[in-house]
């Protein structure tokens, strides 16, 4: 299977308030201090995907999280998605393809054929 591909227009690095996985939505913590930590809901308002995880430790040195805002990203599959799918959040922020109270993200151009796979969102 060929390897996904991102193209992103914009990505930002913004302080991680917890450990982040890299290809899987974040969220802004709200607090005023534009930082970012996992998604935790369904209903969830993300703020882009994250392009590397950064560890707990790694938070403590100073490092950043950088986050896709705008264009085409990889990110993890919750469940198969099919090429042209409308893709959403789970409560983990995986890509999904189950709609119910979930945040839209993104339209899926390169497909992933199960859980724990990659595919191709491009950002809404």
């Amino acid at each position: 299977m060929p390897i996904k591909s991102s193209n992103f227009i914009l990505t930002k690095g913004y302080p991680a308030a917890a450990a982040i996985t890299k290809k899987k939505a974040v969220k802004f913590t709200g607090d005023g201090s534009q930082s970012v930590t996992p998604i935790t809901a369904v209903g969830d308002i993300v703020c882009g995907v994250a392009q590397f995880s950064v560890s707990a430790t790694e938070i403590t040195k100073g490092k950043k999280a950088t986050v896709i805002t705008n264009g085409r990203a990889v990110m993890t599959g919750a469940l198969a998605i099919s090429e042209g799918a409308v893709v959403y959040i789970d409560n983990t922020g995986q890509a999904t393809t189950v709609a119910t109270s979930a945040t839209r993200i993104g339209i899926c151009d390169e497909p992933c054929a199960g859980a724990g796979l990659d595919c191709s969102v491009s950002l809404d």
